[in-house]
Formats: structure tokens, C-alpha cells, sequence
């Protein structure tokens, strides 16, 4: 900062330096330095301490983010955005990388936006993610004004190689034409690029879906480049996006990682060896205890498998945005009914209709009615299973109808031993003797119509 403002000063000085230097020197004793922190230390020791209190807390705050403890990173975030300091802009920052990584676009583009961020050396720091808020909100004009004041102001701080990744996304949005998305592996060889930006290459060429355009040059990777893990680790996922198993599994095969670890298990369920994929996503939780990945592909193996007590524990691991928690939750109350841990899945449901209205559908509602028939509440379950038949549930009508009839059935479900039932409509099944039913005729029906005519002359009579 201390740079750029020397460079301006002396521009300034350049345009007109008699009058200038004069009026500089005139006034230079007028100027006030701003206060550092020794001055803080005797004058105001509350603010010292209020900006060394947040200065700490927003360390947690990124150490959090980087290792994906969302919910933590709010929780300090929320705290520090009620007040106001020299630490504003950088909290604000914070807000909106956050919200950026939950998926909730809106908000993360209120942060950026904020006119704190607008300042020079600010927006430079916080430029790229909103060009990609810009992007994903379909706002193009702030689009162009954000991406060519982003290039402007951190000429010295990225790489041109590095701008290949936004430079396409803009361009995709600004100037979508056909074929654009394979504009820059036209003229690249990736045999001539150096690591880094091999990967981002790489990175790229899955991000739009053009692998195609690069297989051919897979094979052309210098020794230097096969070995660095993560670029095998990007090959691998390449190939296996190409339908190349065999190839994958070559480029990943020793490689330790959490992300090469999940490939794996994805190769061992294309294969259909779950128990193997199960295992090999298992180590990369082990090495990343919150990978997403690993964690996605996890629960139905878990499912799959019958491990209910794993099942439920990775359910509670899924970092779901508010829109996915009823999700989330629902599939914990699942995985602990399958689990036979009924008083806390009924809390879980309970959680369900008391955060959003989201309670009545059907998926809520059957494990509604199974987990208060295994607690003996008739009411409940009469509730429930009304409401599931109402979904088109025949098997909890059928349940309906019982509970109607039944008024110990939840406690004749559980019982352990063998219930005894007849099945006495098989004999009525089985019988092949059909018996005409013999009608005893005590009255004449002749009798009653000339009764009846009598009355009310049904034969009119004739006259000769």
C-alpha cells in the first residue's frame, strides 16, 4: 500500500511540481499519521483490545474454512458481523467466501458487494469470487465492469497462465457461441506446459467436460510430470471419465490421498465389489474427516451393506445448506430406525416438522408411523399412517385399518414369540362343490297379483 501510494504521490508531483511541492509543503505539518498499535496501547487500550480480540478470532475463522468446519466459521463470523472496525472488510470477505461454499449465491454476493469491498486493495482481493457470483447470477453487465477492473487491479498479483480459467467462464457467459469451450486446448501442448499449469489445464478440461480434447496428449507426459501425484491424480479422474478404468487405476494405484482414495472406491463400484469400494472410502475419511466425496458415496454403501450404526454416522457428518437439512435429517432418523434406535429417530423427525412444514410428506411420514408403532402411540401412529395412506402408502392403510380394530396391535408386533393366525379363507378357496341356494315359496306370487289387481285394476277390462 505504502508502494502504491509513493508511486501516486510522485505522478502527482510530476503534473505541476512547483505548485504542488509548494502547497505539499505548506500543509505537510497539517497531516496526521494514523494511530499504530503502540499509540492504541496507551491512548485507547478498549480498542486495542477489541481489534486484537477479532484478529484472533478471524485466525479460527480461516482455519475453519480452509478445513471445511462450515458451521464453526459461521458461528465466529455471525459474532464478529455486529460490529463495526478496521477489521470490517476483511469479515465481510469472509461472509462471502462462506456463503459462496454453501451454495447460497445471493447472500455471498450481498458481502461482496458491499461498498467496504469496493475500495482499491479490497476489491482485489475478493474480485474473483464475485466475478463467479456475477457468473452463476446471471448479472453481465457487473460482470464486465468487475472482471476488467479484477484484471486491472491484480496485474502484479495472478499469473497470465492462471487466468486461462476465468477468462473461459467469462467469455462462456459474455460471448456464448458454439464450440467456445474448446477454445483453449486448440493450440496447447501440454507436453511443453510445467506443472502447475498442467493442472490447471487438467482442472479445466474436466471442469467444461473437454477431456476428449486432450486424450491424446495424455500419453505424451513428460517424466516430470507423472511424477507429481496430483497431476496422476487428475489424469486418473480423467480417464475414468473417459470409460477407461484400467487406465485410471494405473495413474492412482499408489497414490495415498483422499481424493485418489475415493477414485478408488469409485473403480471398485463400477466393478461392483462394494464391500471393497466400502472400504476404500473408508480410508479417505480416515485422511479427510469431512470429505464430501467419500462421505456421498458412503451412505448408500452403508445402506447397501446393512451397516446401520456407520450409515447414521456419516449421515451426521453430510455438511447439508439449510435448504438440505430436512434431507439430511430425514436420512439420519432412516439409518437410526434401521438401527432400532427408535426414541432418537423419533427426535430427529420431531426436528423435521418443527423447522419446516416438510413433515407431511411421505418419506417423513412412513418412518413416522413405523418408529411410533416400535413406541406403542397408537394416536401417533393413526395420525401418521392416515397420512401416509393419503400418499397413496397401501401398506399403511392397511396399517390404518388395524390400528381401527387392534388396539394392542404395536405391542402384538413386538412380541417375540410366535404369533398363531388361521387361515380359514384357504378352505373357502380350496372348495369346488357349489351348492344352489333352495328358496321356500310360503306365498303364491299369482295370489299377489290378483290381490293386487283387485286394488287397483292392473288388466283393464274390457267391454263387448
Amino acid at each position: 500500500m505504502i508502494m502504491i501510494f509513493t508511486v501516486f504521490l510522485s505522478l502527482w508531483v510530476q503534473a505541476n511540481p512547483e505548485e504542488k511541492m509548494g502547497h505539499t509543503n505548506n500543509r505537510r505539518w497539517e497531516l496526521n499519521p494514523l494511530a499504530s498499535i503502540i499509540e492504541l496501547k496507551d491512548s485507547n487500550p478498549s480498542l486495542l483490545n477489541e481489534t486484537t480480540n477479532q484478529a484472533k478470532e478471524l485466525k479460527k475463522v480461516k482455519f475453519y474454512i480452509l478445513n471445511g468446519e462450515i458451521r464453526l466459521a459461521k458461528m465466529y463470523l455471525t459474532k464478529l458481523s455486529y460490529t463495526q472496525s478496521k477489521l470490517t472488510p476483511v469479515i465481510l470477505r469472509y461472509l462471502g467466501i462462506l456463503f459462496f461454499i454453501e451454495g447460497n449465491y445471493e447472500k455471498s454476493y450481498y458481502y461482496l458487494d458491499r461498498p467496504e469491498l469496493k475500495n482499491f486493495g479490497h476489491f482485489a482481493k475478493i474480485c474473483s469470487i464475485k466475478v463467479l457470483t456475477d457468473i452463476i447470477l446471471d448479472k453481465n453487465l457487473k460482470l464486465q465492469e468487475d472482471w476488467s477492473r479484477c484484471r486491472l487491479e491484480n496485474t502484479n498479483n495472478i499469473q497470465e497462465s492462471n487466468l486461462v480459467w476465468l477468462e473461459t467462464l467469462v467469455d462462456l457467459k459474455l460471448n456464448p457461441r458454439q464450440g467456445a469451450t474448446s477454445i483453449p486446448f486448440r493450440e496447447t501442448g501440454l507436453r511443453m506446459l510445467s506443472n502447475s499449469d498442467l493442472k490447471i489445464i487438467l482442472k479445466l478440461a474436466l471442469y467444461i467436460n473437454q477431456e476428449k480434447m486432450i486424450e491424446r496428449q495424455l500419453t505424451d507426459l513428460t517424466e516430470d510430470h507423472i511424477r507429481d501425484p496430483e497431476i496422476r491424480e487428475i489424469v486418473g479422474h480423467i480417464y475414468f471419465r473417459l470409460g477407461s478404468p484400467k487406465k485410471s487405476y494405473r495413474f492412482i494405484e499408489d497414490l495415498k490421498s483422499p481424493n485418489s482414495e475415493t477414485m478408488k472406491g469409485n473403480l471398485y463400484i463400477w466393478r461392483k465389489k462394494y464391500e471393497l469400494a466400502y472400504a476404500q472410502f473408508k480410508l479417505a475419511i480416515e485422511q479427510k474427516d469431512n470429505s464430501q466425496n467419500a462421505i456421498e458415496r458412503l451412505l448408500p454403501l452403508a445402506w447397501l451393506l446393512g451397516d446401520w450404526k456407520g450409515g447414521q454416522e456419516y449421515a451426521e457428518r453430510v455438511i447439508a445448506s439449510s435448504d438440505y437439512q430436512v434431507n439430511k435429517l430425514t436420512l439420519v432418523a432412516a439409518f437410526l430406525t434401521q438401527k432400532g434406535d427408535f426414541e432418537r429417530a423419533s427426535k430427529a423427525l420431531d426436528s423435521i416438522t418443527q423447522m419446516s412444514r416438510r413433515g407431511a410428506e411421505i418419506d417423513v411420514t412412513q418412518l413416522y408411523s413405523f418408529v411410533n408403532l416400535m413406541l406403542n402411540k397408537p394416536d401417533r401412529v393413526q395420525k401418521y399412517a392416515f397420512q401416509s395412506c393419503e400418499q397413496y402408502d397401501l401398506m399403511n392403510c392397511w396399517l390404518q385399518l388395524q390400528m381401527t380394530q387392534w388396539d394392542a396391535f404395536p405391542l402384538t408386533m413386538r412380541r417375540d414369540e410366535k404369533i398363531p393366525y388361521k387361515k380359514e379363507w384357504e378352505k373357502l378357496v380350496e372348495s369346488d362343490e357349489l351348492k344352489p341356494l333352495k328358496e321356500t315359496a310360503f306365498v303364491n306370487q299369482l295370489d299377489v297379483e290378483e290381490m293386487d289387481d283387485k286394488l287397483i285394476q292392473i288388466i283393464p277390462i274390457t267391454t263387448p
